[in-house]
């Protein structure tokens, strides 16, 4: 159960001050010590920011394997189980049909569906094949761009207290094949929320225009990112959180028609957040995975886990 968002803030913060900051590419191996910042603590503060502070109810993760949903071989995105609203066809005598503000972690296999990038697991530190999804909506229009935008900035920058400065948004620029223009309402909150232009990038569909699958809803989405290099150098960017505003259905034809309403959904990887707020360039030196790795160790030749980044 979630405790309250300010208890959830407050280790938070403790755990942080005494967090070691990152300072560049290392080779090491895994400490046995624990790291300070526990992966439950964080996930906690996420999902009672939205209860407690902005009124949204917390649902169970749904099932990796999908229930009557043909379309998807596994739940890839917190949004599977929801699809019913999306598509205007949720059962009106359902516990569903009465969502509004919904907030969960969804746990999620990286395999099906586009936009999985499942050709970069094992290629770089940031993507695996299962993971679990941080995510809120709101459905039928409830809150949209704006409100969603600034609760995510609220969190990471005041809740979680990611410095402003090393992060980045970007939006979607506009699809000129499918009629779709540049989204420059949500430029617009980035910079009405004090995101400099310079931090800000403009992609077209294949970064910023997000679909669950062949067919089925979709939307231009706007992706926070932050910047591993914290300004030394070039801008090394890992996406943190994405943010999809849902207007459009993916016809079998390829087509994009209308939804019947609009709604927001968004998610944003547990294993990348904590890694940014343990100091760590891997998700897998986060306490998520390095009890599993040391376990391994213990009963493997006497090399430590070491990964070269």
């Amino acid at each position: 159960m979630a405790v309250s968002v300010a208890a959830a803030a407050g280790r938070l913060r403790r755990a942080i001050r005494r967090s070691p900051q990152w300072r560049g590419p290392s080779r090491r191996a895994l400490s046995s010590e624990a790291p300070p910042i526990q992966a439950a603590a964080v996930r906690d503060a996420f999902l009672s920011f939205f209860r407690d502070r902005h009124g949204h109810r917390l649902v169970p993760s749904a099932s990796v394997r999908p229930r009557g949903d043909p379309s998807l071989l596994f739940v890839n995105a917190g949004m599977n189980q929801f699809k019913p609203i999306f598509l205007g066809t949720v059962d009106p005598r359902s516990e569903m049909a009465g969502f509004q503000r919904v907030a969960n972690s969804q746990k999620c296999v990286r395999a099906g569906g586009r936009h999985s990038d499942l050709e970069d697991v094992g290629r770089d530190l940031s993507h695996h094949t299962f993971f679990e999804m941080l995510g809120n909506w709101a459905f039928r229009g409830v809150y949209f761009k704006e409100e969603a935008c600034s609760m995510a900035w609220e969190l990471l920058t005041q809740v979680y207290g990611i410095p402003e400065d090393r992060l980045w948004v970007s939006y979607f620029g506009g699809d000129s094949k499918a009629g779709l223009g540049p989204d420059l309402e949500s430029r617009d909150i980035w910079l009405n929320l004090g995101v400099p232009a310079s931090r800000m990038l403009s992609f077209g569909p294949q970064e910023n225009f997000w679909e669950m699958g062949d067919t089925g809803p979709c939307g231009p989405c706007t992706e926070i990112h932050y910047d591993l290099a914290g300004g030394v150098g070039a801008p090394q960017l890992v996406e943190l959180w994405n943010l999809v505003f849902m207007q459009h259905n993916r016809e079998a034809d390829g087509s994009l028609q209308p939804l019947p309403q609009r709604h927001v959904d968004t998610g944003m990887g547990l294993e990348r957040l904590l890694a940014v707020l343990q100091g760590r360039r891997s998700t897998y030196d986060t306490d998520l995975f390095s009890p599993l790795l040391n376990a391994i160790h213990q009963v493997s030749p006497p090399l430590p886990f070491q990964k070269p980044l």
